[in-house]
């Protein structure tokens, strides 16, 4: 009995030092797109290379696009409509500027968002 207290004392060990399992880190980013900020929310991602990045782009109004084609990502979005899911990966480590690609107003020059892939 005192051995397999030492077993399971040892298995929650090594679950608190090792943190959540792998398959918690695969959440889906929400991205929203809005055409009364002109801006994408969150205004940054952090990417960790080499690591798929599930994204789901939604719009706040208007339509909406987003590419960036180092990471491989061209996504439209119309509202109201459904959303659109994407999934990045960044191959080496550095800042990817995304640009809106439909044009959805006077603020639309300045639509952008940052992805930040580090090691």
């Amino acid at each position: 009995m005192r051995h397999h207290l030492t077993r399971l004392v040892a298995a929650v060990s090594l679950v608190a030092t090792l943190g959540t399992p792998a398959f918690a880190a695969d959440k889906i980013q929400t991205i929203t797109a809005s055409n009364k900020t002109f801006a994408f929310s969150p205004a940054v991602v952090h990417l960790k290379v080499g690591k798929p990045t599930k994204l789901k782009f939604v719009s706040a109004g208007g339509a909406h696009g987003i590419a960036q084609s180092a990471l491989g990502l061209n996504v439209a979005v119309i509202a109201p409509g459904p959303a659109k899911m994407a999934t990045v990966t960044a191959k080496k480590p550095g800042t990817y500027v995304a640009h809106c690609t439909l044009v959805c107003g006077s603020g639309h020059d300045h639509m952008a968002m940052k992805f930040i892939a580090t090691k």
